[in-house]
């Protein structure tokens, strides 16, 4: 399965000549496996760039058998068409206003939708010569997020062998994209702006970095298939990376049976402790923002503390009356007598 979604890089402080759009505020739309983080295709472009137009192309890299998950921002006639004329399946979370027109009510509380493309992209399609079709059929599922309602548009148009409570189930495997881009930037790279001072440049140095992202995930994937099979995510991307980096030096100038048998013996460090089984997780996009002052938090018993445990203010001292002997101002209560 794959999905799509955008990534913005960091941009540089220093403002660039205005040919150099590209190192003032890169965008990349990237076609990414959700099981193994691997990116399989991208596009870069311009911050005038708009993701739909860059994700078009990707739609060559699927085919017959692939679903397609994006999120919001990406759905349209124009997208559908490209993508299912590839073969290619799609689940694309919709914004309120493109739920089509309702066409049949399906037993599992979702219904078909009818949506046709609007009169100034008709026009656009026939001046640069491509051919759209005059509306496309899929279906819309309803679901609730938090206390808001969503939507999900999907070309999955069978509610028996596709039931749409899985849909959504399935949906929410999107946000693995966004630990590959944390994987990218901030364990591959600096996590800083792009040092790139030339568009040529930057696209060197976001393909680069994409390459070798592609290649530490095939290695991790090759350690997880390693008897007895694992999930990949159980295989630690950061050991890996730190793996790889520690046995460049050794491997300059090294024979073909060499590299071989280091592969191995990498694979095998790989696979020496495996994470645990992830959790299954649902949190909501908020600001987190943490404490600046934690202290030990007390269980039970203010005289037991628990190590690695936080509290706010806990203290056994009790709270002296700072008021005692002062005249009650006005609009303060006086203290009743004990």
């Amino acid at each position: 399965m794959f999905r799509i979604r955008r990534a913005t890089a960091t941009p540089s402080t220093t403002p660039p000549p205005p040919a150099a759009s590209l190192s003032a505020s890169p965008r990349s739309v990237v076609l990414a496996e959700i099981g193994t983080h691997g990116v399989l295709d991208a596009r870069l472009g311009g911050y005038r760039d708009g993701e739909r137009s860059l994700a078009y192309p990707l739609a060559s890299s699927t085919g017959p058998g692939d679903l397609v998950i994006a999120d919001r921002g990406f759905w349209s006639v124009e997208f559908a068409h490209v993508f299912t004329a590839a073969g290619t399946d799609l689940l694309v979370r919709l914004q309120s206003n493109h739920l089509g027109t309702a066409q049949e009510q399906l037993p599992d509380g979702s219904y078909l939708s009818l949506a046709r493309p609007g009169k100034d992209v008709r026009l656009r399609a026939a001046r640069e010569g491509r051919t759209l079709p005059e509306h496309v059929i899929y279906q819309v599922i309803t679901f609730a997020k938090g206390d808001k309602v969503a939507y999900l548009g999907t070309t999955l148009l069978d509610p028996e062998q596709y039931p749409a409570a899985e849909l959504v189930v399935l949906y929410r495997e999107r946000w693995e994209i966004e630990l590959a881009f944390d994987e990218i930037k901030n364990h591959l790279g600096s996590g800083g702006p792009i040092r790139s001072r030339t568009p040529e440049g930057v696209r060197q140095e976001l393909w680069a970095y994409l390459t070798v992202h592609h290649a530490i995930r095939q290695f991790a994937h090759t350690a997880a298939l390693a008897r007895p099979a694992v999930d990949t995510d159980r295989v630690s991307y950061l050991k890996c990376v730190r793996i790889v980096r520690r046995s460049i030096p050794s491997q300059l100038g090294a024979t073909a049976t060499k590299l071989t048998r280091s592969f191995t013996e990498a694979r095998w460090e790989a696979r020496a402790r495996l994470l645990p089984a992830r959790r299954s997780r649902d949190c909501p996009r908020a600001i987190k923002k943490p404490n600046r002052w934690p202290v030990l938090r007390t269980r039970a018993r203010r005289d037991t503390v628990q190590p690695g445990r936080w509290a706010h203010n806990q203290t056994t001292k009790p709270k002296s009356n700072r008021r005692a002997g002062r005249p009650v101002l006005r609009g303060d209560r006086a203290p009743s007598p004990q």
